[in-house]
């Protein structure tokens, strides 16, 4: 939990202490927590904490001026000024309020002249931890530093006046009393350590036994990091200066950096996405949102990329939901690092969520990924033109076909699967390019989709791709699919030229007569007519054995087609 210091508009006007009061009061504890846990992380010569001082010590001095004291009520874990609470940490270890409070302080007071020094004095000795074995609580520190302008009451000191039926209107402070028992017993007289034997003994329930127990188990548990890692958010939430402000960012960014190549994703996540978070919070100001996200933007290194590729390929450090939430977060800016981190990676489960998250970030700027498509690696290229058919945006067009003769046949099968699936009619054009490939399989697949989206452009090319000396030579599943696009598309126009093909005879090679029959026959189904139907009902009364019964299956496969149309 991190220190609740109220904001501006949560602090209201009592009838004994005014807003601008109560807002100042906030001010200088808001200062102090800040330099306190400033002065955890550095040397109190650090340029940073020093700043943090000299405005600590400026604040408190002006609240003086104006106020007189600056009096404080210590309570279990807040500190009320003038009946109002002005700070609230219900964390034991980082609670200042709990600190001062188990060790029996009640009442704090600053009093005017009070030195810079003072303050970093009183700071050091609350803020920092102390091993238990350390019998100094801070009564006993603050009473050997003898800091003339600070007073604090003890629970004791309450109870003596309640004792004997007093009233507390000139109150001596601990320090004081301490002083006067020193000075009237000699040092040399001193037989024992003093033992003060509580007047009023406070027993805790099971509950809150239990509370501690707990409390004490997860202090143990907590690693340096956690504490730095807590200090700074905290910092950076309720800072107000500016350059302040980007000085922490910078920090916190330089850790992040650290984290992520020392592998330590859990931690380098979650900053992360706090960054992430306070870069789209509306509440703070454009200027410190801007700082964050460009500091995330600097984060995304390449070499935080191959980092990352190395981790996600190499470890199970990450999870495919948190690559998935630490893309999110980088968010748009990185798409040009998100891109190498897809070169990078190898396992395919964590492309496809990178890819994915590609496609979200640039659903509405396909430009982006258009450099890629000159990059020397196939694979990004093919990354790329795959991400562009996701998108389906019409500017992406030239520059897909702009690859559409890649030496990687990856790459063109990539393109091929563009062409077919974006809605742009000027798109199925260039699929006419694939029947002059090189890859039989990209040739099959362009007919395919030429002859299934009904591209009667298509029918002359594949009417003369047909013709041509060369498609003799080619298998029969690609002769097979040129048969099946031209029934499809000529239909009845094709029937003489079908009736040639399937009524030929072969009287010396009956596998040539076969696979003449096979290519008929699959355009003859596309065309779906009684004229078809007849043809094939002819071809099966002059053709024998083998080639007939490809025949049969046909003639029953249409007719049983052509009776579900009509019904």
């Amino acid at each position: 939990m991190s220190d609740i210091v109220p904001g501006l508009n949560e602090i209201v006007e009592t009838p004994e202490v005014s807003k601008e009061e109560l807002t100042m009061a906030a001010d200088v504890i808001l200062s102090m927590v800040k330099t306190s846990k400033g002065l955890k992380m550095y040397l109190p010569n650090n340029p940073l904490v020093a700043r943090f001082i000299e405005e600590l010590t400026g604040k408190m001095g002006r609240h003086l001026a104006l106020y007189g004291d600056f009096k404080l009520d210590i309570d279990q874990f807040e500190l009320r000024y003038r009946g109002k609470a002005i700070y609230e940490n219900r964390v034991p270890k980082e609670s200042i309020a709990f600190k001062m409070y188990f060790d029996g302080i009640r009442y704090l007071i600053f009093s005017e002249g009070i030195e810079e020094h003072e303050l970093c004095d009183f700071l050091d000795i609350i803020g920092k931890d102390r091993p238990g074995d350390i019998d100094d609580d801070i009564v006993t520190l603050l009473w050997e530093k003898n800091l003339p302008h600070l007073t604090y009451i003890l629970a004791e000191d309450f109870l003596e006046f309640d004792t004997a039926g007093g009233t507390l209107t000139a109150p001596v402070s601990q320090q004081e009393k301490i002083n006067g028992v020193y000075k009237s017993i000699s040092s040399e007289h001193i037989p024992s350590p003093i033992s003060i034997i509580p007047q009023k003994i406070l027993v805790l329930t099971e509950e809150e036994t239990e509370w501690l127990k707990k409390v004490r188990e997860a202090d143990e548990k907590r690693k340096p990091l956690d504490e730095v890692i807590h200090i700074l958010t905290s910092i950076l939430v309720g800072e107000q200066d500016q350059e302040v402000f980007g000085e922490f960012v910078e920090i916190m960014t330089k850790l992040t950096d650290n984290l992520i190549k020392s592998e330590e994703m859990g931690y380098a996540l979650n900053i992360i996405k706090f960054m992430g978070n306070m870069g789209t919070n509306e509440k703070i100001p454009p200027a410190k949102r801007e700082m964050i996200a460009g500091a995330v933007r600097t984060l995304f290194s390449r070499e935080t990329a191959e980092t990352l590729a190395r981790i996600i390929d190499k470890t199970e450090l990450m999870t495919a939901e948190e690559l998935a939430d630490l893309l999110r977060n980088f968010g748009k800016p990185s798409i040009a690092r998100i891109c190498e981190l897809l070169a990078f990676v190898e396992t395919m489960n964590m492309r496809k969520v990178i890819i994915q998250a590609l496609v979200e970030l640039g659903h509405d700027t396909p430009e982006v990924f258009f450099p890629y498509m000159s990059d020397p690696r196939w694979f990004v290229v093919r990354n790329m033109v795959f991400i562009l058919a996701r998108l389906a945006h019409p500017a992406a067009l030239d520059t897909v076909v702009g690859v559409l003769s890649h030496r990687e046949p990856r790459v063109r099968r990539e393109v091929l699967n563009y062409l077919e699936r974006t809605p742009d009619p000027k798109a199925k054009n260039y699929l006419l390019k694939f029947l002059r490939d090189d890859s039989q399989a990209l040739r099959i697949r362009a007919i395919q989709v030429l002859g299934s989206s009904k591209c009667l452009f298509a029918l002359k090319p594949i009417a003369a791709m047909a013709a041509s000396d060369q498609f003799q030579e080619r298998e029969t599943e690609e002769k097979k699919a040129v048969f099946e696009a031209l029934g499809g598309l000529g239909e009845d126009q094709m029937l003489p030229a079908f009736r040639e093909v399937l009524m030929k005879k072969y009287w010396f090679n009956k596998a040539k007569e076969k696979e003449s029959v096979i290519c008929a026959v699959a355009g003859l189904t596309k065309i779906k007519s009684e004229g078809a139907l007849r043809l094939l009902q002819e071809a099966k009364a002059v053709k024998s054995d083998e080639i007939r019964e490809i025949i049969i299956q046909a003639v029953v496969a249409l007719t049983a087609e052509n009776s579900k149309s009509i019904a």
